[in-house]
């Protein structure tokens, strides 16, 4: 009997995710940030032969406690049905040896298919599910593996406290990279969202900085699977 192959699919939201990984055998999609990128980009990893799936890049925190740039390793996700779906148990032990110096959190993460982007919204998620972060890619992921080893690898950006200015929410383009027009025009007509931006930039540069890091630390071909 032939031995499949295995070939790590990597879902992420934003061309800068995608940037922090290298190496080969393994396969990149970007859904843009948006619900049906994520549907496109995680039936597109099925379909090229994706055997292990790792949803790859930054989450809001909902948990006061984290703070942004810390790194997540949930050992299971809540999707917005109710359901809990579990990683896998192996994969996850594995990396998180290999990602022990940055100090994995291996809270819940809970999934929605739209953005949590006010303090006041978080704080409700929060209580009624108690999980740590919050993104709009894993379990839409989760749902697609039917039974394939899944893996999620996250990073706070922003905050608990921290409420998504308007500029953040149309700033990125279908393709994963940052629309600047978009993000100037929101501007323009909100100036007083500056600050808030400029907070965000902060927080996402530092989870983008642990984004590297773990990916450094995955070794040579990123979160490869056991082989």
């Amino acid at each position: 009997m032939s031995r499949v192959t295995p070939h790590l699919g990597i879902l992420a939201g934003l061309q800068s995710e995608a940037r922090c990984l290298s190496g080969a055998g393994h396969t990149i999609a970007l859904s843009g940030a948006r619900l049906d990128g994520a549907h496109r980009a995680a039936d597109s990893l099925i379909a090229g032969g994706a055997t292990h799936l790792l949803s790859f890049g930054l989450a809001g925190g909902l948990d006061p406690a984290l703070a942004p740039g810390t790194l997540l390793l949930p050992t299971h996700l809540l999707t917005p049905d109710g359901r809990s779906i579990q990683v896998d148990g192996a994969w996850h032990a594995r990396i998180r040896t290999l990602l022990a110096a940055l100090g994995p959190v291996t809270t819940a993460m809970v999934g929605t298919d739209e953005a949590v982007a006010t303090v006041a919204a978080k704080a409700a998620l929060f209580a009624r599910t108690g999980a740590g972060a919050v993104d709009m890619e894993s379990h839409v992921l989760a749902r697609t593996a039917g039974g394939l080893p899944l893996l999620i690898v996250r990073v706070v950006a922003d905050g608990a406290d921290a409420t998504l200015p308007p500029a953040a929410l149309v700033g990125i383009r279908p393709d994963g990279a940052t629309d600047l027009a978009a993000v100037l025009y929101s501007v323009l007509r909100h100036p007083s969202q500056v600050p808030a931006l400029i907070r965000l930039g902060r927080a996402a540069a530092k989870a983008q900085a642990t984004l590297r890091a773990a990916a450094r630390l995955g070794g040579p071909t990123g979160f490869a699977s056991e082989r």
